[in-house]
């Protein structure tokens, strides 16, 4: 930046001295100024209207169509912080449009059916653009309301320069105090979380900071425990084994390793929950310098994985051993007796080997449903498992016409469930589509999936139901099953990490889509 200083043998004395004075009162200005943003400008910007002769400054915000005046001086009852404008109303637009500094020395003359003369009649008008962190942020201006002015000399423009300068960077200091306190308040809200129990430790394991929902937990004063082995305090201290546990993982992780556990504690009411914990190692210059410590309640997943044992081991050993029993016994029966008899004994076979297939399908989704499912995804080719459940399909209806275009080689990421999940969706076909229903089963490669496509001629599925079949316990009104069977496949099918759904059929009846990972 020139400095109109510079030459001063041929510069004129008095200018010299109003330029040094200005600079002088700016100084003293900025030493003075207080701790808001508009405590710390508004004195800069008294400077600035004392030496550049003008009754007001301002400093303005510009969002899209929006002139907000932040900051004033002069003028109160005219130009007043916190006023919005639209930008096409006011001469800052003039300003963003140029570079540089903007001057309007009468705007009677220059100005007189500009939409901002005629909104605010101000007569003279100097503007420069404020950017800060490299954005558009608004204007700085001072202007006059009742008289035009004369051109800014150099060392006006000088001064203007550097107020423009100090004001941003007050603004980009405002600005990342904003940023600051809006981080501070998000990790606070973060940390504060009613879902979450979150202790800081010292790199020794000492605890130094607890979250409100840990210390609510507990009831305990902060001063008691802070500062103490977080092994020690009371959300571990009520059990050796978990307070042994407790020290290990921070131990652990005082060398730099993440350690994952679960635990049982005992609130201050008496109250028992179970926690994922996580023991976390934050490190500097690669040194440990402390351990973040994250408690999430799993109280009800526990205990809804203890109820799914149960009922598991309930249809593992009461059910299966007992229908195991019984079917033994009806095809003995089958097997001795003739005529009506034979066939009551068939009906109870066929009911027995119905029943159960279906506790080993329950099972199966019991054992998806938890976390250390029994089942494993494998590779498995598509086509044999079409063929199986197409056969058994077909024997359904001798009049059923099942056609396929299978592509040989298709390989999908599924279990041995796959004939039971293709199966149930065929026998649904042929069930619902009426005797003599034709079904087309198809294969397609779509990018990293296999798409198969399951359609028929039959009366179809309204467009407001195809959502609620693979819900559990639905079924048609016609339907004689549980209401299990396409639950089974959705659930399954899920746990494959695919997809499946129903659209319209070429056929006029319905399309079971199912989507599998290649």
């Amino acid at each position: 930046m020139d400095d109109p200083l510079d030459g001063a043998e041929t510069s004129d004395s008095t200018e010299q001295d109003r330029y040094l004075a200005a600079m002088q009162d700016l100084t003293a200005a900025m030493a003075a100024s207080g701790t808001s943003f508009r405590e710390r400008v508004e004195p800069v910007l008294a400077v600035g209207r004392e030496h550049l002769g003008f009754p007001n400054g301002h400093i303005a915000v510009v969002s899209g169509d929006e002139h907000e005046i932040v900051a004033s001086s002069g003028l109160s009852s005219t130009i007043t912080p916190g006023a919005k404008t639209p930008l096409s109303e006011t001469y800052c637009r003039h300003t963003l449009d140029k570079a540089g500094i903007h001057i309007v020395t009468n705007a009677s003359e220059s100005m007189a059916t500009d939409p901002a003369y005629e909104r605010f009649g101000l007569q003279a008008y100097v503007g420069a653009t404020l950017r800060a962190d490299g954005s558009e942020y608004g204007t700085l201006c001072f202007v006059n309301d009742s008289e035009a002015i004369a051109e800014f000399s150099d060392w006006q423009q000088t001064l203007f320069e550097h107020l423009t300068q100090w004001v941003e960077a007050e603004i980009e200091r405002e600005l990342a105090v904003d940023t600051r306190e809006q981080s501070q308040r998000l990790l606070e809200a973060t940390f504060n979380s009613p879902e979450t129990f979150i202790g800081i430790l010292d790199a020794d394991g000492n605890l130094i900071r607890a979250n409100e929902t840990a210390l609510g937990f507990i009831n305990a004063d902060d001063e008691a425990i802070f500062g103490e082995p977080f092994w020690d305090t009371p959300w571990w201290n009520h059990d050796e084994a978990v307070a042994s546990r407790c020290q290990d993982a921070v131990e652990r992780a005082t060398e730099g390793e993440m350690v994952r556990f679960e635990a049982e504690h005992i609130g201050a009411d008496g109250q028992r929950i179970s926690t994922a914990v996580v023991a976390r190692p934050v490190a500097a210059d690669g040194t440990v310098r402390k351990i973040i410590v994250e408690g999430t309640d799993i109280t009800d997943l526990k205990r809804r994985e203890e109820q799914m044992e149960f009922f598991n081991s309930i249809l593992r050993h009461d059910i299966l051993n007992g229908m195991t029993v019984i079917e033994a016994r009806a095809e003995t029966l089958a097997d001795a007796l003739g005529g009506t008899q034979a066939t009551y004994a068939e009906t109870i076979l066929d009911w027995s080997r119905d029943i159960v297939d279906l506790t080993q399908k329950v099972r199966s989704v019991l054992n998806t449903m938890s976390d250390d499912g029994l089942t494993e995804a494998e590779t498995i080719e598509l086509a044999p498992v079409i063929e199986g459940a197409v056969n058994k399909a077909a024997s359904m209806d001798e009049d059923c016409t099942l056609k396929t275009d299978i592509h040989e080689g298709v390989e999908v990421v599924a279990d041995d469930l796959l004939d039971d999940v293709v199966g149930n969706i065929l026998t649904n076909a042929v069930e619902h589509g009426g005797p003599g229903s034709t079904i087309e089963v198809t294969t397609e490669r779509v990018g990293s999936v296999v798409r198969l496509h399951i359609a028929d001629d039959g009366p179809g599925i309204p467009p407001a139901e195809r959502d609620a079949i693979f819900e559990k316990g639905e079924r048609g009104t016609e339907s004689t099953g549980t209401g299990f069977g396409l639950y089974f496949v959705s659930v399954m099918v899920e746990s494959y990490g695919g997809d499946i759904w129903v659209e319209d059929s070429d056929l006029g009846g319905s399309e079971f889509v199912v989507e599998l990972p290649k």
